[in-house]
């Protein structure tokens, strides 16, 4: 084999393993039933993805931006990145670098051993600065997923999504610091692409060129709006506790991404309570049935709590979709680390069809 030859036959294995690598960074697979995002958040999906009525860091750019009345001080990341692996991508990858690419008998094979499942991968980048009342940021995302189909002539359906922009909120507090009204606007410019191929697809010489011409782009000036009201020093038995109702508008004007996958419009309403070192959190996506995807009521359903150790561990957990959530934050003043582990319902409905998913992120900042 020429080193010519080598090189390709290398690069067409990347290209197999990450097909939209050529757009931006990740790899996976396929499921046009997981609901379109930029970004998730590892604080947010530790609590099971309940936040609406918390949003109290930068956070609340994506989720509620009144909650950037409540944030109590200033903070700089210069670097915040998060990778993210589903439970089968890694063996996926693995044996996927084995597979010759140019045997059209050596691919169906690997296809037909992993059909029926499903494989995620994700990455983000989101430096940001905060302080009371306002937030900006700058980030980078990129998600994929992969599934195997038809066992007779299998063929990879890869639904792919890479977002890239910038994100800044204001919020006003009114009636003594308890009303918060905010908004926030981001502007996306987003590349995707869902498409299926076959084994003679998959073998072919020009297989990253054409991929490379499936990728779709497109951009949008998105607007989010928000409430929070907070009943302060309610007695309940020898407590005070605090209690807090929000209620948000995401993604308006701007939803329609070109040519990209449209991110939907949707209005979400959240309930927390506050007690000592604790946070109790409840909310409910898509109040107004916007979302077409599906009309599941268990896939919009979120519950969770956080509790604060003090200034080093923060522990959190919750059910998202109906599934075990689990996160913890270690935060070394300069340095932050985070682990997650959550599922993601990619079936149409809440207990047909989960993906379990780990996370890690990492903080540097003042």
């Amino acid at each position: 084999m020429t080193e010519e030859n080598g090189l390709g036959d290398t690069m067409k294995k990347l290209l197999f393993c990450f097909p939209v690598l050529a757009f931006i960074l990740f790899s996976s697979a396929l499921h046009a039933v997981e609901y379109s995002s930029i970004y998730k958040g590892i604080r947010p999906l530790g609590m099971g993805g309940a936040f609406v009525a918390v949003s109290n860091d930068q956070n609340a750019l994506f989720y509620n931006p009144a909650g950037l009345s409540f944030i109590e001080q200033r903070r700089l990341i210069l670097l915040s990145v998060e990778a993210e692996l589903g439970q089968g991508a890694y063996d996926a990858y693995t044996d996927a670098l084995d597979v010759d690419t140019d045997n059209e008998q050596e691919v169906a094979e690997f296809l037909r051993e992993y059909i029926g499942d499903y494989s995620h991968a994700a990455a983000a980048v989101f430096p940001y600065y905060i302080r009371p009342h306002f937030a900006f940021g700058i980030f980078s995302s990129a998600k994929t997923n992969f599934i195997a189909r038809n066992f007779q002539y299998p063929s990879l359906i890869i639904d792919s999504t890479g977002d890239a922009g910038a994100a800044i909120g204001y919020a006003h507090s009114l009636l003594d610091d308890d009303l918060s009204i905010g908004a926030s606007l981001k502007y996306v410019v987003r590349k995707s692409i869902n498409e299926e191929y076959t084994v003679p697809d998959i073998t072919s010489d020009n297989f990253d060129d054409m991929v490379d011409d499936d990728v779709q782009d497109g951009s949008g000036t998105l607007l989010d709006v928000g409430v929070i009201y907070r009943f302060r020093d309610v007695t309940i038995g020898q407590k005070n506790v605090d209690f807090q109702v929000g209620l948000s508008a995401n993604n308006l004007i701007g939803s329609d991404m070109g040519d990209a996958r449209d991110l939907e419009e949707h209005i979400d309403i959240g309930f927390a309570v506050y007690v000592d070192s604790w946070v109790f959190a409840l909310d409910y996506v898509d109040v107004a049935g916007m979302i077409d995807d599906d009309d599941d009521p268990g896939k919009r359903l979120r519950i969770g709590a956080e509790y604060d150790f003090g200034n080093l561990f923060t522990v959190r957990a919750g059910f998202y979709q109906g599934y075990l959530t689990l996160g913890l934050e270690i935060d070394a003043k300069y340095v932050q680390l985070d682990l997650l582990t959550y599922a993601e319902e990619v079936g149409t409905y809440a207990g047909q069809m989960d993906d379990r998913r780990y996370v890690i992120g990492l903080k540097f900042g003042f």
